[in-house]
């Protein structure tokens, strides 16, 4: 209940997940690649800082249209540390 976004680790190491990942969940809705009703909204997951507590987990989805934009929602940036392929 800040009222806006927080920097990325923010509340690290506390809220990191036990693979390391940090601020999966309720910063901005997380746009996914996945349609929710296919070739009209995609899914959106995790909640943002505007959500309800209920909302707040990265399992939970909603649904937007793909060219809607709002403060609320965003995208993660992935960086690959190694080739999957080997």
């Amino acid at each position: 209940k800040v009222d806006d976004t927080t920097p990325v680790g923010s509340y690290s190491p506390l809220g990191d997940s036990p693979y390391g990942c940090a601020d999966m969940a309720g910063n901005v809705w997380e746009w996914t690649e996945s349609w929710y009703a296919k070739g009209q909204t995609r899914t959106l997951r995790g909640g943002s800082w505007l959500s309800s507590a209920r909302d707040l987990r990265a399992a939970f989805r909603s649904t937007s249209y793909p060219d809607y934009w709002n403060g609320e929602i965003g995208f993660r940036v992935v960086e690959l540390l190694s080739d999957p392929e080997s």
